[in-house]
């Protein structure tokens, strides 16, 4: 793309000449708020003055607050992503969030997540001009362009074919074939560099400066893996690496990492403080290997280049797996013939916790994967 290209500026909005606008709405959870950073990493690379927003639940906001390439933050307060759409009750926070939206005068919005009418409410409500989405029932109400998810591709190639859509809409030039995706970027400050520090030097003793880090803690109860499972883990890798295995866990998980913990008959030790999305994600750029369920912390520690094993059970590692060079990366699960279903609410097995697909990954194969990746 030629250099009068990139510093070209785009007239929206009444014909005033400036960078464009871009939002890009995720309410989701980490994994797929990480999994979406792509799509800003493309559009400033197209055009490096342009402006992205990201519009996030509270809880997900550090994430792109972390991107270099994100300009600007914007959080709602979205329900939770398993929550039906009620489109009266939305009506309220729609309004407001829709004239924080409007001040911005943003020239393109793009709705990441398949299905999203609330981010649909809010930017059709704000007036952005142009709002690209998936041919999805619930989102194509609010949408002036409608882009055809393709079954099997990487969700982040899905929001970097999105971004595509909105270059071609701001009129930038399009390369002929399909930009290569780089992992979510992410910036580690010095106060998530210290948070780390800190935490090591408690349980440096026990866990080695580079430490093994654990993460049972999944967002969706049907991607975790036993307690019991990972207590055997831990004890495992003690056993033969002759450290204890630092256990981390999200807010709502401290529970589960204490039952990790003691089910390890102290062969590890859980985090000793809380922690900041950006401490953990300094800590897993110490690591030697971060194991966790299909989450967004396995998707934190890939995008901070530390060595990563995925365990997998109803999600397709294919669509959702860590972005990250194979020599340090592996993917757990086991091949059952409803596997994957791609299906974390009301699978086919019925199950509510534990489906086969994950009780089905044993402690030996978790354990070889570290091996491997370790080495």
């Amino acid at each position: 793309m030629s250099s009068a290209l990139r510093q070209r500026r785009f007239p929206f909005r009444g014909g005033r000449a400036r960078p464009p606008r871009v939002v890009i709405a995720r309410p989701d959870h980490l994994g797929d708020v990480l999994l979406t950073l792509p799509a800003a990493t493309t559009i400033r690379r197209a055009i490096p003055g342009a402006q992205v927003a990201f519009l996030v639940r509270p809880e997900t906001a550090a994430a792109p607050r972390h991107c270099p390439d994100v300009t600007d933050t914007l959080t709602a307060p979205f329900p939770s992503p398993a929550a039906d759409f009620d489109r009266e009750a939305w009506q309220g926070p729609t309004a407001v969030v829709a004239r924080l939206v409007a001040r911005a005068r943003f020239d393109v919005a793009i709705l990441a997540r398949p299905a999203d009418p609330w981010s649909g409410a809010i930017l059709a409500a704000a007036g952005v001009p142009h709002r690209i989405g998936y041919v999805e029932p619930a989102t194509l109400p609010f949408l002036t362009e409608a882009v055809p998810r393709v079954a099997g591709r990487h969700a982040a190639e899905e929001a970097v074919a999105l971004a595509m859509r909105a270059l071609a809409v701001l009129g930038a030039r399009q390369p002929t074939d399909l930009v290569p995706v780089v992992p979510p970027r992410w910036r580690v400050t010095p106060s998530d560099a210290a948070e780390a520090d800190q935490v090591l030097a408690r349980v440096a003793e026990a866990t080695g400066d580079a430490p093994i880090i654990l993460h049972p803690g999944a967002g969706w109860r049907l991607k975790r893996w036993p307690a019991e499972r990972w207590g055997a883990l831990a004890a495992a890798i003690h056993a033969r690496y002759g450290v204890a295995p630092l256990v981390t866990a999200g807010p709502q998980e401290t529970l589960l990492a204490a039952r990790v913990v003691e089910c390890a008959g102290g062969a590890a030790v859980a985090l000793p403080a809380p922690i900041s999305l950006g401490g953990l994600a300094a800590l897993h750029q110490r690591a030697r290997v971060v194991v966790a369920t299909d989450s967004g912390p396995l998707h934190l520690a890939a995008a901070v280049g530390a060595p990563v094993v995925g365990l997998y059970g109803p999600s397709d590692p294919a669509v959702f797996g860590p972005l990250a060079p194979a020599a340090r990366a592996r993917v757990v699960r086991v091949s059952l013939p409803c596997s994957p279903c791609g299906l974390v609410i009301d699978p086919p097995c019925g199950a509510m916790e534990h489906p086969a697909c994950v009780i089905g990954v044993d402690v030996g194969s978790m354990l070889a994967a570290v091996a491997a990746v370790l080495r």
